[in-house]
């Protein structure tokens, strides 16, 4: 692999493990939270809601940053709010000041230095970034998760939460060196690229017939069923007379199991004709992983069937923006996956809500893992959907 596509590979994946491993090290402040400024959980957990939420609102947004200044201008300044906002955070006297820096600023941040820019980079690069390529960077948030939250965890039990927020901080300050030394622009290839690029204007648009809103939906219904089992499964669990030790594990997997199954299904996309096809038969092969899960009476199968949601959660990343880049060209590429990732945020957010409110409704979970399955199978149909026949293919 030549070095200008290390370089940005290096960037797209450093960025993910950063801001996901971080991110997702939310629950390590709970407590401290509650102990310094005497808020219930519901008050705190809603910090990270709003957070999701800001996300979700910016994220076609951040698309058109990206294709209007450019990868590295989105980075750096998704850098410098991330840092902000946790010195904020650790100055912070008021749950209402950190609702602030971590909800509001963060939330943009997050958006900023999401898979939305990584991605986004990498389908700039003259081969338009590969399936592989895209699958490595997909692993980055377990990875980064598995690195920083013990990292966290250890400078709160030993320190402070305070120290911890100010030292993550300063990760983001170092993080600025990385756009800023590793991403340089080859003018000449460059502008040969884009002119063939924009040679395609008159027949490669961002509102390509039906395609835009199928991916939207398909990718809104399969976080509708990875974030309902994420909601539910640990209380599903501990019903039937699991642990709550082994809830925790097999939870863990769905989101766990990406640092292996994300490249994997990268190396075997680049190996499929058809990746439309390939990305459809693993949200319907999902629906064994919902059944796994519902007639687990042992975390063995349990475990398996978070295994099998997990393949499919992970699948995405190598899959959906190949597809995405395709059809719509690297210029459109940022605000047509921006688009995309809102159809992603909506679901997990409707997930979460739904599973609890179908158990609430009829006092069980036949029809939460019911809906999570018929999800999954919506959601290949609609990928399948998708018109690909004049889809130019990347190399």
């Amino acid at each position: 692999m030549s070095r200008e596509n290390i370089f940005p590979l290096t960037v797209a994946f450093l960025t993910v493990a950063i801001n996901y491993g971080t991110r997702s090290s939310f629950g390590l402040f709970l407590k401290p939270f509650a102990e310094e400024f005497g808020a219930s959980r519901a008050s705190i957990s809603s910090i990270l809601s709003i957070s999701m939420l800001t996300f979700g609102s910016l994220a076609f947004f951040t698309g058109y940053l990206i294709d209007r200044f450019g990868v590295k201008m989105v980075l750096l300044a998704g850098g410098v709010l991330a840092a902000g906002s946790f010195m904020i955070s650790s100055k912070a006297t008021s749950l209402l000041q950190v609702t602030l820096s971590f909800g509001l600023i963060f939330g943009a941040a997050t958006c900023f230095l999401s898979q939305i820019t990584a991605l986004s980079l990498l389908s700039r690069l003259p081969s338009g970034g590969n399936s592989l390529a895209l699958g490595l960077v997909g692993s980055g948030p377990g990875i980064g998760s598995l690195f920083l939250s013990p990292s966290i965890g250890a400078i709160i039990a030993r320190l402070s939460w305070r120290s911890a927020m100010e030292g993550i901080g300063w990760l983001f300050v170092g993080y600025l060196l990385l756009p800023l030394l590793l991403l340089r622009q080859n003018g000449k290839r460059k502008r040969a690229f884009l002119q063939k690029e924009m040679s395609k204007s008159s027949t490669k648009t961002l509102w390509q017939g039906w395609n835009l809103p199928l991916l939207f939906i398909s990718f809104l219904f399969m976080s509708t069923a990875v974030y309902g089992v994420l909601s539910q499964e640990v209380a599903y669990a501990t019903d039937r007379g699991m642990s709550l030790t082994e809830a925790a594990w097999a939870l863990g997997l769905v989101t766990g199991i990406g640092v292996i199954a994300s490249p994997l299904m990268g190396w075997i996309s680049e190996r499929t004709r058809s990746k439309k096809k390939l990305g459809a038969w693993i949200l319907a092969f999902a629906t064994v992983g919902i059944l796994l899960i519902f007639v687990a009476k042992s975390g063995i199968v349990l475990a398996l069937g978070s295994i099998v949601v997990g393949t499919a959660y992970a699948s995405y990343v190598p899959i959906f923006p190949s597809i995405t880049r395709a059809l719509f060209g690297e210029e459109f590429f940022g605000r047509a996956w921006g688009l995309i990732c809102m159809g992603g945020s909506t679901g997990a957010a409707l997930g979460s809500w739904l599973g609890g409110y179908l158990h609430d409704l009829r006092g069980n979970y036949e029809g939460v893992w019911l809906v999570m399955a018929l999800s999954f199978l919506a959601a290949s149909v609609t990928l399948l959907l998708v018109d690909t026949a004049r889809m130019e293919e990347y190399p």
